[in-house]
């Protein structure tokens, strides 16, 4: 289990709800536990090749899941405690959102119980927890808040981080035998974003330092007197500071002497020195450091009165047996009824193949310092954001993008329309004029007159001149000039039909119409000169 919530408290929420809902990569399998401002559930994460890994998503109560004071303090538990890598601190490995359900934190699946729940089942059997087993867990228990209290930002400076809430409720043992610290919603530190408001506390009053339960002012050795009151009470397996009433717990915190752990059991006397300075009500009167505290217990448990994790997984399994294997269960019928995963059914998928991609860069919200979706709603801090918004240079690359595609989509309606639109009818040539083949107008020539005889000729007083007809005129050749088409459009020349060979020859080669010639009247010829014959004497001419 891997959660500080008691599933069977008044706060339990039924699993059935979210029992098969996907939260990104993420799939419930069922509840673990419940509190007062937020579920755990038991999910699996999925990957290729039959990749699948149990983890815990702590999910933030419905009424709650978009309260802006609930949401900073859940974001700083996330990014807190993702910075803090220590094997006594359950490591933090997530945190996204999901719509509906609001922001979720997955962490490690850690299976076992928390202290408070194995110091119940050791009450109701009568029993105390083993002193070597009990040194243990609360030396791993310090060294995590050990490591919390000495975590710095990313320049190296302290956070000065208080966890404000260390309780049984709050440290897991698991059947590992490992102890982890768990809870950092309350922490305060020097970055939180969350805010206590003045009259409100955070915490535990039964676990709370005196400091804290009286003005709120708090530093990292009321941590340590936390840790000094569940040591009191593993050891003794009684209640220290509790009350019929808030009023009667705050009174014993603040005014009560503290038995020693001797004088309830006497073979506890090696621990009251270590037990009375962590539970002094005076601060410098404690350990400064938790590293101190530790070493300082362990010098009392003495040689072999440390528990090995071994020991420790066994007292973990002895004493919740039952509960561990209903949880057990619970997840394998969840499984059977989402699906299993095979591993050696499945294939060897290959990887995707392309050019690397260039480093991303995660854009910071001006206004509110968040990765997250530009809220006020941040996460981690240190450069590996985990939820990120895009950023300016993304952004101009997607209006170029989508500028093209709508170009494209403009051009490719056009091709559309164009093969939609059915063709406009073709429109026949006209006929190719036919030339004349008597283009060229031609008068018959008269004949010449046929010579009169001498006889004739000599009784006639002049010779008879043959005239030149006055209507003659010179030859002349009209020729038809091929039509041109009547629309520019018409640019494509189409095959004519056959034209006699007269016209193709006058069409391959047209000529210019001769222009006609003034008529003009012909010279008349010049009178012979009568000449004197005498047919009868020859010789006389």
């Amino acid at each position: 289990m891997n959660s500080p919530f008691s599933a069977s408290g008044p706060g339990a929420r039924s699993s059935t709800p979210m029992a098969g809902r996907q939260l990104g990569r993420y799939e419930i399998l069922t509840q673990l536990a419940s509190g007062g401002m937020a579920s755990v559930y038991l999910a699996r994460a999925q990957g290729v090749a039959g990749f699948e890994r149990l983890v815990a998503i702590k999910v933030l109560h419905p009424h709650l899941a978009y309260e802006q004071e609930f949401i900073s303090m859940f974001l700083d538990e996330a990014r807190l405690a993702a910075r803090i890598r220590h094997t006594n601190v359950v490591p933090t490995l997530d945190v996204s959102d999901s719509p509906g359900d609001g922001y979720f934190i997955v962490m490690e699946y850690i299976e076992g119980n928390h202290l408070g729940a194995l110091l119940g089942r050791a009450a109701k059997r009568g029993e105390r927890l083993p002193r070597p087993f009990v040194c243990r867990v609360l030396v791993d228990t310090l060294q995590g808040l050990a490591a919390a209290h000495r975590l710095t930002d990313e320049h190296g400076t302290a956070l000065k981080l208080v966890h404000r809430d260390v309780s049984p409720h709050n440290i897991l043992v698991g059947t590992d035998g490992i102890t982890r610290l768990t809870d950092f919603g309350v922490a305060k530190a020097e970055v939180r974003m969350a805010s206590t408001r003045a009259g409100q506390f955070k915490g535990k009053l039964s676990y709370m330092a005196p400091e804290q339960a009286s003005s709120n002012e708090t530093d990292q050795r009321s941590d340590l007197f936390s840790v000094g009151i569940i040591l009191w009470e593993s050891l003794t397996g009684r209640r220290l500071f509790k009350g019929e009433s808030n009023a009667a717990t705050l009174n014993k915190l603040l005014h009560e002497p503290v038995a020693k752990p001797s004088e309830l059991w006497p073979d506890l006397k090696r621990f009251d020195h270590v037990v009375m300075k962590a539970l002094s009500r005076e601060r410098d009167d404690r350990f400064q450091t938790a590293e101190a505290f530790g070493l300082a217990l362990d010098d009392a448990a003495g040689r072999g009165g440390v528990s090995k994790t071994r020991s420790v997984a066994d007292v973990v399994r002895n004493l919740d047996s039952e509960k561990i294997e209903a949880e057990r269960e619970r997840a394998r019928e969840a499984i059977d009824m989402l699906g299993a995963t095979e591993i050696g059914e499945t294939h060897v998928p290959m990887p995707r193949e392309g050019t690397p991609s260039a480093s991303q860069t995660y854009a910071r919200d001006r206004a509110t310092g968040s990765y997250v979706h530009g809220t006020t709603s941040g996460v981690l801090d240190d450069g590996t954001p985990v939820v990120v918004k895009s950023s300016s240079d993304s952004k101009a690359l997607t209006w170029v993008v989508m500028g093209l595609a709508a170009i494209i989509l403009v051009y490719a309606g056009f091709l559309v329309s164009q093969l939609l639109t059915p063709p406009a009818p073709k429109r026949q040539p006209p006929p190719a004029p036919i030339a004349d083949t008597k283009s060229r107008v031609e008068e018959p020539p008269k004949r010449a007159p046929r010579p009169k005889p001498k006889d004739e000729a000599r009784a006639e007083e002049a010779p008879a001149v043959t005239p030149t007809p006055a209507s003659a005129e010179p030859e002349t050749r009209v020729v038809a000039e091929p039509e041109r088409p009547s629309s520019p459009a018409r640019s494509r020349r189409r095959r004519a039909r056959p034209k006699p060979q007269a016209a193709v020859t006058r069409a391959a080669e047209p000529e210019k119409p001769t222009r006609k010639e003034p008529a003009t009247e012909p010279t008349p010829a010049p009178r012979p000169e009568p000449v004197d014959i005498d047919i009868r004497n020859p010789y006389r001419n």
